[in-house]
């Protein structure tokens, strides 16, 4: 049975689009306030939901899979409706 979204940590989805954005955890990591061993368990969590490496390692850094690649335009978009939304909303308050 494959797990479902409401099982995921919304948290590990702006850690992903960290790592797209820096191409290495720990940068990613500080830019959200985790430490690297933080950060790591969290990729370690969203690769296991996933089932997907997400990021290998290579000379040049960390390289998305094509899983990665194909979800970051959702991520992303979603990640950034979230925060327009939010904005909207404190904006009238």
């Amino acid at each position: 049975m494959r797990p479902s979204v409401e099982q995921l940590d919304l948290n590990l989805m702006g850690l992903f689009d960290a790592v797209m954005r820096e191409g290495n955890i720990t940068r990613a990591g500080d830019s959200l306030g985790l430490s690297q061993p933080a950060a790591s368990k969290a990729i370690k969590r969203l690769r296991a939901y996933c089932g997907d490496p997400l990021f290998v390692r290579t000379a040049q850094g960390l390289k998305p899979t094509p899983m990665a690649s194909s979800i970051l335009p959702t991520v992303s978009a979603t990640l950034a409706a979230m925060q327009g939304a939010l904005d909207q909303y404190r904006n009238f308050v």
